[in-house]
C-alpha cells in the first residue's frame, strides 16, 4: 500500500540521549492526522470503486503536499454521464458536440478537469497509476485548485471493457 508522508522542520525535533525524537505533542498530532486520513480513505473501508479511486487520488495529492479532494454527488452524477458517453465517443467533448463542462448540473465552477480511461479490469489502483503516468491526467489529479471530485466506472457489456470518468471541480 502506498502511504503519504509528512516532512517536519528541523526545529520540530530535539536531541535526546543521541536519538532524535519528535516532540510529544507533535507526534500525537502527526499520528492522529495520518490515522484519520488512512481510516477515512482506506480501500479496506471503501464501499465501492468510487471511494477506492478517491483514496488513490488523495494519496497522490497528499504526497505532493496538496489537500485531499472530497467526493461530490453532483460530480458523481456527471461522471456517470461521461463514462456512459465515453462508450460512444471517447473524447473530451460530449457526443453532441457540447463542451464536457456542460455535464455539470449547475453549469458553472471556477476550475474543471476530466480524466477518461478504458481498461480490461476494474482496478482503481491501476487506473490512477495509469493516469499518473500521463502528464495531462497527472496535472488534473494534482491540480491545486480542485477540492471536489466525482468518478464512475461502467462496464460495457458488448465489448467487456470498463469505461472510467473522473471529474474535478474547484471554485
Amino acid at each position: 500500500m502506498t502511504c503519504g508522508y509528512i516532512v517536519l522542520k528541523e526545529k520540530d525535533w530535539k536531541q535526546n540521549e543521541g536519538v532524535i525524537v519528535m516532540k510529544t505533542s507533535q507526534r500525537i498530532m502527526f499520528f492522529l492526522v495520518m490515522a484519520a486520513i488512512l481510516v477515512v480513505t482506506s480501500p479496506a473501508f471503501a464501499s465501492d470503486i468510487r471511494t477506492e479511486v478517491q483514496y488513490y487520488v488523495n494519496v497522490e495529492r497528499i504526497n505532493a503536499g496538496l489537500t485531499p479532494v472530497v467526493l461530490d454527488d453532483s460530480l458523481g452524477r456527471g461522471a456517470v454521464v461521461r463514462a456512459t458517453e465515453a462508450q460512444v465517443s471517447f473524447a473530451h467533448q460530449r457526443p453532441d458536440g457540447r463542451d464536457v463542462k456542460s455535464v455539470l448540473e449547475n453549469g458553472t465552477c471556477g476550475w474543471f478537469g476530466e480524466n477518461l480511461a478504458v481498461s480490461e479490469v476494474k482496478d482503481a489502483r491501476r487506473i490512477v497509476r495509469a493516469w499518473m503516468g500521463s502528464p495531462t491526467h497527472r496535472a488534473n489529479i494534482l491540480g491545486r485548485h480542485y477540492v471536489r471530485m466525482g468518478v464512475e466506472c461502467i462496464r460495457n457489456k458488448a465489448d467487456g471493457h470498463y469505461y472510467w470518468a473522473l471529474l474535478f471541480a474547484g471554485e
